[in-house]
């Protein structure tokens, strides 16, 4: 099973979470799971005393982004994840809009791909 991906996207836009999860449906991802997150900046601005000042200078004022992630089956199948996500959500070349990235699996317990 060693061209099993874990599929992770990081999105910044909250709004466009469900569109996105019904659009990876649609090509057949079935199964993801769904985290809340902070990036570094944001806890920092809100967490560290000297770094509250940065706070204002944070233009999306939404201190939570969602993270999915998924295993999927193999390449082809993550490229047309990442494709579907930029369709529905929008390139990810815009500074601060998320990130989508894989990383290969050599060992999978617990799952059948």
């Amino acid at each position: 099973m060693s061209k099993a991906k874990l599929f992770v996207c990081i999105i910044e836009k909250e709004e466009k979470l469900e569109e996105v999860l019904e659009g990876l449906v649609e090509i057949g991802v079935t199964g993801a799971s769904i985290v809340d997150v902070r990036g570094m900046f944001e806890y920092l601005a809100d967490e560290i005393p000297i770094f509250a000042g940065f706070r204002n200078l944070i233009e999306d004022k939404n201190p939570t982004n969602k993270m999915i992630i998924s295993v999927m089956k193999d390449d082809k199948t993550v490229k047309e994840a990442m494709n579907t996500i930029e369709e529905i959500y929008g390139s990810f070349e815009t500074p601060n809009s998320g990130i989508m990235f894989s990383i290969d699996l050599t060992d999978i317990r617990g799952l059948k791909i």
